[in-house]
């Protein structure tokens, strides 16, 4: 039993270094040049470090999701967020999963395939130039995706379009991540755009805010 418990704690020191190891050299490279977090990366960001770190069930507490709902996810990766997303939703709601990478986007719906999950329709798209409708979604929320892109108020207004207006959008950032920025930034990003800050979650490593797109 203690050889067993040994191993175990081995392999989580070992999964933390290498975690911590990427993050740092992710985020020495993305110093000089700004880029979405390439494809093949996705697998490896989708870790039991991270899961326990930032778990996704928390996030998508916060995102507030009711079966029915139409949701949009920004930058879904390799699908820690979007299938706890579409086990709320249901079978008579919808996730969007929106990338501007097509490669990501394949990989995820191998995922989604292997694992039966209810409807996520995978949309290559940017978030300058969203494909639906105005007020189509009850949610859109991203995870560590914002601090990524270059302007992010013409994506903050873009998202506003497409959200309905009783709609929240819920932004989470990750300690660890390359791009991690301030709980303040973020609000002053999404203030300046036209959003009103609802809920606030803070732990240890990562937090959650979710916003509405008029006053309470």
């Amino acid at each position: 039993m203690s050889t067993l418990y040994t191993i175990i704690s081995w392999i989580s020191i070992v999964l933390i270094i290498i975690t911590i190891y990427l993050m740092v050299v992710i985020r020495l490279i993305r110093h000089y040049s700004n880029f979405p977090v390439p494809s093949f990366l996705t697998p490896l960001i989708d870790n039991p470090v991270r899961r326990w770190m930032q778990p996704p069930d928390t996030v998508i507490d916060n995102v507030d999701i009711h079966p029915g709902m139409h949701i949009m996810e920004l930058g879904p990766g390799n699908g820690t967020f979007t299938i706890p997303a579409s086990r709320r939703t249901g079978p008579n709601g919808r996730v969007y999963a929106v990338d501007i990478q097509h490669n990501t986007l394949c990989r995820l719906n191998k995922r989604l395939t292997r694992q039966s999950v209810n409807p996520v329709i995978p949309v290559t798209a940017s978030a300058y130039s969203l494909p639906f409708p105005d007020n189509t979604f009850d949610r859109v929320f991203m995870v560590t995706v914002l601090a990524e892109i270059p302007d992010k108020e013409k994506a903050l207004y873009e998202v506003h379009r497409a959200l309905k207006d009783d709609g929240l959008l819920t932004i989470a950032e990750f300690l660890p991540d390359p791009d991690y920025p301030l709980k303040k930034t973020v609000i002053t990003w999404c203030t300046k755009s036209g959003y009103h800050l609802k809920t606030t979650y803070t732990s240890i490593f990562h937090y959650v805010l979710t916003f509405c797109t008029s006053p309470s």
